[in-house]
């Protein structure tokens, strides 16, 4: 039976099929799917700790995650920028920058249009740092359900005299944003710019906004590669630039500039060659060979197909063919070969039923795989026999020496072919609804890729139909797509704003989606947002069976936060509907040992010993999860591991015993204890002095 949270509607959706859940442990996007869809500079870097997202700033986009502890979700966070400094000394001018400011001189608030990934936020910085001081700009973050009228509520030590704000918002809502605040941060002296996606609209604009339009890209690589030469030792002003002026006479390196989709790829091949100063023309012809532009060549060479030298026409079909299996070659990059096989089948099915041909069927010992990937691809299919050992018995898997050539064909497919986007995003669909784990991760990660290309068509069309679904694995393929869309770093709002309004819907299945969305590896840009999604989702009846919210805290955890998600934790255990959640989501913190923690201590423990963490919120949490029915088995085996770092590692035994010491307090637990510690290997010979001692307090 499926429940709704109170005041949503029930759902009238049938019972999922159980037999699909994937594997918990298996929800985690692999961090290389984010290299190899946008290339090694432009993945945001997921891993246990970092994570990329709208905090992202500065020079190359350094990121940082805001975590506003204390606060409810429902507060903005307002966050200090960092590397602003630096981003003067880089910094391109732009053909907004003499209007913009201008209108700050003349208005408290403006509103700088532009599309995405060229620069238009660097561009709002440096017009705010050049008003108010580096020093003196912030960014102001705001949950999607909540209004930015709360900032007229925001006190004088919030938004600050003589400041400058930048807030990204969605739509054409600067319209009634700007005279709404406007008078606010006139009286605070302080300046507010607003930066919103240009729509490519014709005229009617109002006289607080400013069209944004990139830099000249030579010009960014200039800046960047001055400014990392001027670090060298015993270098002169002349000597930077003839450097500089030589680099650029190289023909090819100005065309693949000029080929760069925005300014961030121009920045990673001015570092690219800084870090082979002085390169010559061989270093040049590596570092282009890594880079966006020559990978979005290559990939168009790969899908014309004709590559026989011969120049001559050849059947339609063939062509067809051949293209739908090398795309298929890159969606299905480092899996076994015969998903390649399928998946391209499927696809040639597709493109016929758009063509509306009779179905060929599928054509079997007609073409080699040498044959179908063309001379251009030959290569990284003859290195696979040893760079690769496929899972399921197969000895071979779709290999790209390259790997973000992956992302590089898939781009070309989407943007260079006619009636090329229906075909694919009905395709995609069949992967993910007919095939298994492995074509379902394989569609949602090029999906994610996609929605960077048109978000609103891949969710309208795919991911909000797979959220809504029955079916577990589907809503996990939903899952996926979001935060492999996500960790390109240009449509990180669109994802947030996506899987809020799963998370506060009234379909249970989507709220389900959204959780396993955190699951997955997302997080907002303040941890608090993330567990009010996540405590949403709990209070829904069709999670008290799952684990799937216990594992979106766990992804969320960092140490930075664990104060706060324990404290959230422990209003958990009060409710009744959300102590399952509270009680599974200790002991998945609980497990977690952080890489850069000493040994193999559980970072929770480790913060616990440092009084970090309130010891009576925490010997609930464990009372909770020890006393579980379906957890404690669990729960005491992870409880004995702390007991057994504990006994080796002194500098936390103090704080165990204490906490050892409140839980043996309750007669029917103390009972338990006994029993369950005299199973544990480590102490089949007796308990240690402290610990029994601990108990008998």
């Amino acid at each position: 039976m499926t429940g709704a949270i109170p005041g949503h509607e029930m759902s009238s959706e049938p019972e999922a099929d159980l037999q699909d859940e994937p594997d918990p442990e298996s929800l985690w996007l692999d961090p290389q799917v984010g290299a190899e869809l946008y290339g090694d500079g432009l993945s945001a870097s997921y891993s246990g700790l970092r994570i990329g997202g709208v905090g992202a700033v500065g020079m190359g986009n350094t990121i940082k995650i805001v975590y506003n502890l204390g606060r409810p979700s429902g507060r903005p966070v307002i966050t200090d920028l960092v590397g602003v400094t630096d981003l003067l000394t880089v910094y391109v001018p732009t053909a907004a920058d003499d209007e913009l400011a201008r209108k700050l001189s003349e208005r408290s608030a403006v509103c700088l249009a532009g599309r995405p990934d060229t620069g238009r936020f660097s561009t709002a910085l440096v017009a705010l740092a050049r008003r108010h001081g580096p020093d003196q700009t912030h960014e102001i973050l705001l949950p999607d359900d909540v209004e930015p009228g709360v900032l007229t509520q925001a006190s004088d030590r919030t938004l600050k005299k003589d400041h400058g704000y930048v807030l990204r918002l969605p739509g054409d809502t600067h319209s009634r944003v700007i005279p709404m605040l406007a008078d606010l941060f006139r009286r605070r002296e302080a300046s507010l710019l607003l930066i919103r996606d240009d729509e490519g609209r014709v005229g009617g604009r109002s006289g607080a906004e400013v069209t944004h339009h990139p830099p000249e890209p030579v010009a960014v690589f200039h800046a960047h590669l001055h400014r990392h030469l001027r670090a060298m030792p015993r270098s002169s002003e002349p000597d930077r630039e003839h450097a500089v002026s030589r680099y650029l006479q190289h023909e090819k390196l100005t065309a693949a500039l000029h080929s760069c989709y925005g300014p961030q790829e121009v920045v990673f091949i001015a570092e690219a060659v800084w870090a082979a100063h002085p390169a010559g023309s061989e270093d040049i012809e590596r570092i282009l060979d890594n880079s966006q532009p020559r990978r979005r060549v290559r990939a168009a060479e790969i899908l014309a197909t004709n590559q026989d030298g011969t120049g001559h026409r050849r059947q339609r079909r063939i062509d067809q063919h051949e293209r739908a299996f090398r795309i298929a070659y890159a969606v299905f990059a480092r899996r076994p070969l015969h998903y390649v096989f399928e998946a391209a089948s499927l696809l040639l099915e597709e493109i016929d039923g758009q063509a509306k041909r009779v179905d060929w069927g599928r054509m079997a010992l007609q073409y080699s795989v040498s044959e179908l990937l063309g001379p251009l691809l030959q290569v990284d299919w003859q290195e696979s026999r040893d760079a690769t050992n496929s899972p399921g018995g197969s000895s071979r898997s779709a290999w790209l020496r390259d790997g973000a050539m992956r992302g590089a064909i898939i781009e070309v497919a989407w943007h260079e072919f006619d009636s090329t986007r229906p075909a694919l995003i009905n395709w995609l669909n069949t992967l993910a609804t007919r095939g298994d784990e492995p074509m379902q991760r394989a569609a949602a990660e090029a999906a994610g890729l996609l929605a960077h290309h048109d978000f609103l068509r891949v969710c309208t069309e795919l991911v909000d139909e797979w959220a809504a679904s029955p079916k577990r694995r589907l809503r996990q393929a939903a899952a996926w797509t979001m935060v492999a869309a996500d960790m390109g770093g240009q449509v990180g709002h669109l994802v947030r704003r996506r899987v809020r309004s799963w998370a506060g819907g009234r379909r249970n299945y989507q709220r389900d989606a959204a959780a396993r969305v955190y699951a997955s590896g997302l997080r907002q840009p303040d941890v608090s947002w993330s567990l009010a999604d996540l405590r949403r989702i709990a209070q829904d009846p069709m999670q008290q069976h799952t684990r799937t919210v216990a594992k979106g805290v766990r992804q969320i955890y960092t140490v930075h936060s664990a104060e706060h998600i324990i404290g959230e934790l422990v209003n958990w255990s009060q409710d009744r509907q959300l102590q399952p959640h509270a009680a599974y989501a200790l002991i998945e913190v609980a497990e977690h040992v952080d890489d850069d923690s000493r040994g193999d201590v559980p970072d929770l423990l480790i913060r616990f010993a440092a009084q970090q963490i309130d010891g009576g919120g925490l010997v609930r949490l464990w009372r909770l999860a020890l006393l579980s029915p379906g957890l404690s088995q669990r729960a005491w085996h992870t409880f004995g591991q702390w007991l057994a770092r504990a006994d080796a590692d002194d500098t936390v035994r103090k704080a165990v015993a204490s906490l050892v010491a409140d839980l043996a307090a309750d007669p029917s637990l103390h009972r338990r204890m006994e029993f369950n510690l005299a199973q544990l290997p480590r102490f089949d010979s007796g308990l240690p002095r402290w610990l029994d001692v601990a108990m008998r307090k």
